[in-house]
């Protein structure tokens, strides 16, 4: 799951049934979960699975395995929650949810865990009526971490800034050794350019005393965020060589020391604190409360949530133009003319560009929430378009323009609606590549020579910047191919 960019493999237990079963009128009806098993090899192999036994194989991947019984419920909570609110993060690979930290890691379940699955059955977070985005981690270290500041454009409805844990403050920190070389090439591998590093510097931290930016002298970029430098090591050296994001450095004769505390991002449930409160005699319903504020708990069924919470904003219907199916929510209805002239422009230049023809009609959703956008495409916060065939969604049109995107994010989006089926039998990062390369007004100029990103590292990230360094070297690959004269369709 998007909080384990960490590959965080938790212990799972519990002791006995829990008193959150949702009672008999609001027993969830048969919901399935198409799981992508990854098998030897990197193959995928889609398994249908019934929701509770999704969980009862999360929380033996996932669990704290002498947790008592109220920390195994809450944990299978917010499992659940995070499930049902990124079904759609696989839908273009014919699946819902992966077996990886991409999703939620799956271990075979046993009687403890299919117990604690059994005894929350159809408990979910929600917001608004709807499953929340929730996350959750090993350790927070003592302190909460925001989603935002992980994940810019995360959205922190649930969570309450540096939220102080004092049940798992006592955890002993830890203390690792990494040489500069590995540093280096964990730098390299993360798109930064240079070959000496000559000092790590803290810039900034934020209010949980979490590292917001770090300086890394010798390279360009020169400086990054520190959850990104944190997954760059760990790409390299290993997930156990920067726990999290909170530690000090220290200089060593062959690299740098960390001291830090925490295991993981610290966002919304810390596994440890909650098992430590069960420990102590709080039940399911006040460890929530806790690690989320800002939402209740309810049944979940297969067409409806049972909550006393306000009902989703509904999107507005779509007015048709001859070419363009444009919807819009009501507050941006005045965007109208200035969105489909874009689209159309957009749509006519890389037409012209690639000598394709465009598609009868194009239909565009620009979504309300980020949140709402998310929970259609299942798509990262960092996203800000998803295009199926020649249907596209977006981000609110005042997030796109606050972001200086919206021009590119068009272009961007109805590209893959023009190219995506010629190039359906390519590599991930031919379709990539091309959409940023005529997402750009002007072509970029001299192509860097990258290693061509993987499929696995455009669909299952590590991280925003892992993410973001893999479709940059998509789109440097494709302009590699057309500065040596090849056709936009002959890259391969």
């Amino acid at each position: 799951m998007r909080w384990a960019v960490a590959a965080l493999v938790f212990w799972a237990c519990a002791t006995a049934p829990g008193h959150l079963r949702a009672d008999a009128s609001q027993t969830q009806a048969p919901t399935v979960i198409r799981l992508g098993r990854t098998l030897a090899g990197g193959a995928t192999r889609i398994e249908r699975l019934d929701l509770d036994d999704y969980i009862s194989q999360v929380l033996a991947g996932e669990g704290q395995p002498r947790a008592a019984d109220a920390a195994q419920q809450v944990l299978a909570i917010t499992a659940r929650t995070f499930a049902l609110a990124n079904r759609n993060r696989h839908r273009s690979e014919g699946f819902d949810l992966c077996d990886t930290t991409h999703c939620q890691v799956l271990r075979p379940a046993t009687a403890i865990t299919r117990r604690a699955a059994e005894a929350t059955t159809g408990r979910v977070l929600l917001h608004q009526g709807q499953p929340a985005f929730v996350f959750y981690s090993a350790w927070c270290g003592g302190k909460s971490e925001l989603a935002s500041q992980v994940w810019p454009g995360a959205i922190d409805y649930a969570y309450e800034p540096a939220l102080h844990d004092d049940a798992c403050e006592d955890e002993p920190g830890w203390e690792s050794e990494v040489r500069a070389d590995v540093i280096e090439r964990a730098l390299r591998t993360a798109g930064l350019r240079g070959t000496r590093l000559r000092n790590l510097r803290v810039l900034s931290r934020n209010t949980s005393d979490r590292i917001a930016r770090i300086a890394v002298e010798g390279f360009t970029p020169s400086e990054m965020s520190g959850n990104e430098f944190r997954m760059a090591v760990a790409r390299i050296a290993g997930f156990q060589s920067i726990k999290s994001t909170s530690f000090d450095i220290d200089r060593t004769s062959t690299g740098y020391r960390f001291e830090g505390r925490g295991y993981g991002h610290g966002v919304g449930l810390c596994v440890i604190g909650a098992g430590r409160r069960a420990a102590k005699g709080a039940t399911a319903d006040q460890i929530l409360k806790f690690y989320f504020p800002g939402l209740t708990v309810g049944a979940y069924t297969a067409t409806s949530v049972t909550t006393n919470a306000a009902p989703a904003p509904k999107k507005a219907a779509p007015v048709t133009a001859p070419d363009v199916a444009l919807a819009l929510p009501g507050n941006e209805e005045g965007e109208r003319q200035a969105v489909l002239s874009l689209i159309r422009r957009s749509r006519d230049e890389i037409a012209k560009a690639t000598g394709i023809s465009a598609p009868a009609s194009l239909g565009v959703t620009v979504h309300p929430s980020v949140e709402s956008f998310g929970r259609v495409t299942g798509q990262p916060w960092w996203v800000s378009g998803a295009t199926d065939g020649a249907a596209i969604d977006l981000l609110p049109i005042a997030i796109l323009r606050q972001q200086g995107q919206l021009d590119r994010s068009i272009r961007h989006e109805v590209t893959h609606a023009l190219l995506d089926a010629a190039l359906a039998k390519r590599p991930m990062w031919v379709r990539e590549g091309a959409a940023a390369y005529f997402a750009r007004p002007q072509p970029p100029g001299k192509p860097d020579r990258v290693e061509c990103p993987t499929d696995a590292e455009l669909t299952r990230p590590i991280s925003a910047g892992a993410q973001r360094d893999a479709y940059t070297r998509a789109e440097s690959c494709f302009a590699r191919g057309i500065a040596e004269g090849k056709r936009w369709d002959q890259i391969r």
